[in-house]
């Protein structure tokens, strides 16, 4: 790579984000760069180590499962969040489902918050749902494939066998149905208690580069947002029990005093409002904060352990750090029972 040529990108291919999406937005910068192909995320790394390729650009999920990257490799950045919300695909809005709806759900911690949220739905895996209807399994149904169940989802759906189905957002728009869809958000409405905290590390895409390589060549491109959801994630998960880490929401986002205000005065959080406002009901600082929030829904939707922190944003590591001890104690006290566990 010279200063005069382009950046040679490789994105490496996933269905835990939105890369192609992301890839696109890049063409709004004023950075120069042609794209590389490949064919997986260990290509990618194999082309950087190989200096056919400047940068890679992979799903954060994807990276935070192979633990440490090569020696020679490292996080340049990451891009800006997108589309981290799984949505609903049903003709109804959750809330307005019928009685004992059926709502299929490949993900473990969606189908928990679906329950906590509808008690009476009847929220099942694809396994479950075809061993409880007791329906041979469709060779063209490939449990670890979200395409295959998109459209063998569809398909019980449009027939009415069930009442909807959960999937990412960015596989809604990617399958290419003209379904409805409504998106189960981490802001829960003004009449409703529950959330949907997303997953961790979703809608987040990392930017992996050769140890050394200069930022501020492509400073354009990042999101401080973003790297901060992604280091808080990667404390946190790394600390945590494997037993829970496809149980667990996290919710990471710089947030404005301002808004945090609004938002805990309409939830009557005085604690929160207390921390940002003084006696004489005047904002105590104009700065960035950072929310950080994580919950643990039980099988059945009918208890949470959830723990929050707003933290400085120079502060955060060290929040995190903290939160993290904090958060493995209280799981301890709140799974002695098991009831978390369960599958």
């Amino acid at each position: 790579m010279s200063e005069d040529e382009p950046l040679l990108i490789a994105r490496a291919p996933t269905d835990s984000a939105d890369l192609l999406g992301a890839f696109a937005g890049l063409d709004n910068i004023e950075i120069e760069f042609t794209e590389v192909s490949t064919n997986s995320l260990n290509e990618g790394f194999e082309k950087l180590q190989n200096g056919e390729t400047d940068l890679l650009l992979a799903a954060a999920n994807d990276v935070s499962e192979l633990g440490e990257l090569e020696q020679g490799l490292m996080i340049v950045g990451a891009l800006p969040l997108r589309d981290w919300n799984y949505v609903l695909v049903s003709e109804d809005r959750p809330n307005h489902l019928p009685k004992n709806a059926i709502v299929l759900s490949q993900n473990q911690l969606v189908r928990r918050q679906l329950r906590r949220f509808r008690p009476d739905a009847r929220v099942r895996s694809p396994k479950a749902h075809l061993g409880i209807t007791e329906t041979e399994k469709p060779e063209s149904l490939d449990y670890d494939d979200i395409y295959s169940f998109v459209n063998w989802a569809e398909e019980l759906r449009q027939s009415d066998e069930i009442d909807g189905y959960v999937i990412p957002r960015h596989i809604h728009r990617l399958a290419g149905f003209k379904t409805r869809r409504h998106a189960l958000t981490q802001d829960a409405a003004e009449d409703e208690l529950f959330r949907f905290l997303p997953l961790p590390h979703a809608g987040t895409i990392i930017i992996i580069g050769r140890t050394g390589f200069p930022r501020n060549k492509i400073s354009a491109m990042l999101d401080h947002e973003a790297e901060t959801s992604w280091q808080v994630n990667e404390i946190l998960l790394k600390n945590m029990n494997s037993d829970i880490k496809n149980k667990v929401g996290i919710l990471v986002r710089h947030r404005q005093p301002g808004t945090l205000i609004r938002e805990a005065e309409r939830k009557r959080d005085l604690l929160t409002r207390n921390v940002l406002v003084n006696p004489e009901g005047e904002l105590t600082t104009d700065e960035v904060k950072v929310d950080i929030q994580i919950e643990l829904v039980s099988h059945r939707g009918n208890s949470t352990i959830s723990m929050q922190r707003i933290a400085d944003l120079q502060d955060t590591t060290v929040v995190t750090n903290f939160l993290s001890d904090e958060w493995s104690n209280l799981v301890k006290l709140g799974t002695r029972d098991g009831k978390f566990l369960d599958l």
